[in-house]
């Protein structure tokens, strides 16, 4: 069986309501990319008949036997993987797909490790409707997530990001995190290990429900990501194979941020 360039890591929880219209706009614009490609949709302990529509529309369908959180999904979506990059985003497809070709152009032409979409640059596009209190809690931790954490990368929780397959094993084969402190804890160990990372604009192009609660969620994720230097000076995070890739590395670190 050949290879495919790109795998695109859906994870799916109660998404009856939208899965089928998603999944079938992705993999029209996937058609249109030109590359081959699969998608793998990881059903984290749905209630619903997220996992049969799934199976119906013929995509692949990992079932998880209980509700383990956002992460825990991605990581067991990432295990199976066949491609050469990966990609994962949410179930309603909230951004525009046509971003996947360029990610993985940087991933296998031009050399980088990790690819990130980022609201925050210039050319991205968002909706404006959020509440101001949700955008006062987002910001806040964003800034607070910036100063500890991740430097120049301050778009932790984008809902779209790529990476070479062979990285991307490695790197969520270290993963502590099921829930959403996961995106955190995969940018810090991508610093960490010194990847070569390259954030990307996107369009927001579908806005439907979601779980979390930004006060809520981001004092939960505080606490979680307050452990990951600790694990990290323990030797948690210990991988002789990702010290390997970053020191063959000849793009390093991009300081070029689009």
């Amino acid at each position: 069986m050949s290879r495919p360039a790109l795998s695109v890591v859906i994870p799916a929880f109660n998404a009856e309501g939208h899965i089928e219209e998603r999944l079938g706009f992705l993999s029209s614009a996937l058609g249109r990319l030109k590359l081959e490609s699969e998608i793998i949709v990881v059903d984290d302990g749905s209630t619903d008949r997220s996992a049969a529509i799934v199976e119906r529309l013929g995509f692949r369908c990992i079932r998880l036997e209980r509700n383990s959180g956002k992460f825990a999904a991605i990581k067991a979506g990432v295990r199976e993987v066949r491609g050469e990059c990966c990609i994962f985003t949410d179930s309603d497809v909230p951004y525009d797909p046509s971003v996947m070709g360029l990610m993985v152009e940087l991933t296998l032409e031009q050399g980088f490790h990790l690819v990130v979409g980022d609201r925050t640059l210039p050319r991205s596009e968002v909706l404006g409707d959020a509440s101001f209190g949700r955008l006062i809690a987002t910001r806040g931790f964003r800034h607070a997530v910036r100063l500890l954490v991740t430097g120049e990368l301050p778009d932790t929780q984008c809902g779209i990001k790529g990476f070479r397959g062979d990285v991307g094993k490695l790197l969520f084969g270290l993963l502590k995190e099921d829930g959403f402190a996961g995106d955190v804890e995969l940018l810090y160990l991508a610093l960490k290990y010194n990847l070569a990372i390259r954030r990307v604009p996107v369009r927001l192009i579908h806005s439907g429900c979601t779980s979390v609660k930004p006060l809520r969620d981001g004092l939960q994720m505080a606490a979680q990501i307050a452990s990951l230097r600790g694990r990290y000076r323990r030797g948690m995070y210990e991988s002789p194979e990702l010290r390997r890739i970053a020191d063959e590395s000849v793009t390093g670190f991009a300081a070029t941020f689009d």
